[in-house]
């Protein structure tokens, strides 16, 4: 994927996101290699997405990507799946964030100074 590549489908992922869509998995079977634009593009997208409650994963992704998302430190960024079976089960699974404790007010007294 690169520069043209990414443009083309930064175009049809806004459509799809404009309907309203916000589960994504990108097959990346046909794709033999990637430049840093491409790898922008999906950084960035990611992240919009994950912002806005949405899932961006990848599929298929070929050996010589997966070493650049490695060097990339990315590995950790991106749900990466071989099969699409799972891949898909996976947007099922409901991941629940628990709340943050609420703090306690303070229970101080206050005098009045005259």
């Amino acid at each position: 994927m690169a520069g043209g590549d990414s443009f083309f489908l930064r175009e049809k992922l806004k459509n799809v996101v404009s309907m309203g869509i916000q589960k994504v998995l990108i097959d990346m079977d046909s794709v033999p290699y990637i430049d840093s634009t491409g790898v922008g593009f999906l950084v960035s997208t990611h992240t919009s997405m994950t912002n806005d409650g949405g899932q961006l994963k990848l599929l298929k992704v070929k050996p010589k990507i997966l070493e650049v998302f490695k060097i990339m430190n990315l590995l950790s960024v991106f749900e990466i799946f071989d099969d699409e079976e799972p891949a898909m089960k996976s947007f099922e699974i409901k991941k629940t964030v628990e709340p943050l404790p609420k703090k306690k007010k303070s229970t101080k007294a206050v005098k009045e100074v005259d």
